[in-house]
């Protein structure tokens, strides 16, 4: 009789040890499996979390829904999501500096995983862990400059920082439909990840620091602003104290008004000047300019113009003089033009 008991608690410890298993699921999902690796559970929500950490950093929102069990409304109205679309519903924002800038911000977001706060549920079913997001203390930027040249170069000054914000949050996943993934079940929660106030920082343009621009050259008349007799065209923009601490890249173009449109003369090829005083721009042709109205066109890198100088060519007459290269009679026809900048 004894060693039936023993026998049926023998049996009866088997089955409740079997149970636990299959009645309880996983309760080893904060443990390692036998081969020391992450349990398979972890490995799955750790994943999920990559993907959320990723595209937070991308504004991606359809990625990030795709690893939700729903549509977070909260995250869809803060992630700075850019757009060429000039709609002023939350879903679609204006592409403009301050929007940018929070792009940028949003694109410094790391995270970092607390893996002993790790808890699995019943059948491993639903999980929790708590997670770690950070980005660049972008007030610390705002506190380096009065006003930044365009979103570019407060980006390049937060590259440079080290401190971060930190904001730790305990996210909790569930099996999806199929029942093979885990998804976060409380986006909502991580909507402080944009919380940015960037509406005070001041940007300002490259040729803002412009002083002054002026032509000048052979030929040049000051008093009527007009050119006669001349093959080359000279333009000087002085600028303001700032300009030294920025690379200038930029285009240029001659143009002759023409109707019913301007007539490109010349477009040089992008122009770098190293932290310049001044800007100083030579075009020079074969022969002399014909009469008419004229201008310099400066543009950027865009293909947007900047500032332009207009101006009159009136020639003058001259007697005839085989000997004399300015003398528009005897100038080439060629199409072949150079252009010298410093």
């Amino acid at each position: 009789m004894r060693k039936k008991v023993i026998s049926m608690i023998l049996v009866l410890a088997n089955v409740i040890s079997l149970a636990s298993c299959s009645i309880f699921g996983e309760p080893d999902a904060t443990l390692p499996s036998k081969d020391g690796k992450t349990s398979p559970v972890k490995e799955e929500v750790f994943s999920t979390i990559e993907k959320i950490g990723n595209s937070l950093a991308d504004c991606n929102f359809e990625k990030f829904t795709d690893n939700c069990v729903a549509s977070s409304r909260e995250i869809e109205k803060k992630m700075p999501v850019l757009t060429d679309d000039d709609s002023t519903d939350y879903k679609k924002p204006k592409l403009t500096n301050e929007w940018k800038l929070m792009n940028l911000i949003a694109s410094s977001i790391t995270y970092e995983i607390d893996e002993k706060s790790f808890k699995g549920g019943i059948w491993g079913s639903k999980c929790s862990v708590d997670v770690t997001f950070s980005y660049k203390d972008y007030k610390i930027v705002k506190g380096m400059k009065d006003e930044f040249l365009g979103p570019a170069e407060f980006n390049t000054l937060l590259r440079d920082i080290s401190e971060t914000v930190d904001n730790k949050f305990t996210l909790e996943f569930v099996k999806d439909e199929s029942g093979k993934h885990y998804v976060l079940a409380n986006p909502d929660v991580l909507a402080p990840v944009y919380d940015y106030d960037v509406s005070d920082v001041k940007f300002f343009k490259l040729f803002s620091m412009i002083k002054r621009s002026y032509l000048e050259g052979d030929g040049y008349d000051k008093a009527t602003d007009t050119y006669s007799n001349t093959n080359s065209f000279t333009i000087v923009f002085e600028l303001d104290e700032r300009a030294k601490d920025y690379v200038w890249t930029y285009i240029y173009a001659v143009v002759l008004e023409t109707e019913p449109n301007w007539t490109y003369i010349y477009t040089s090829k992008s122009i770098i000047d190293q932290n310049p005083n001044e800007i100083r721009i030579t075009y020079t042709q074969d022969k002399n300019f014909e009469d008419g109205f004229y201008a310099f066109f400066i543009y950027d890198q865009a293909n947007k113009q900047l500032v332009g100088q207009e101006f009159y060519v009136k020639n003058k007459p001259v007697d005839a003089d085989p000997s004399d290269p300015s003398d528009a009679s005897n100038a080439t026809d060629t199409t072949e033009s150079t252009t010298e900048t410093t």
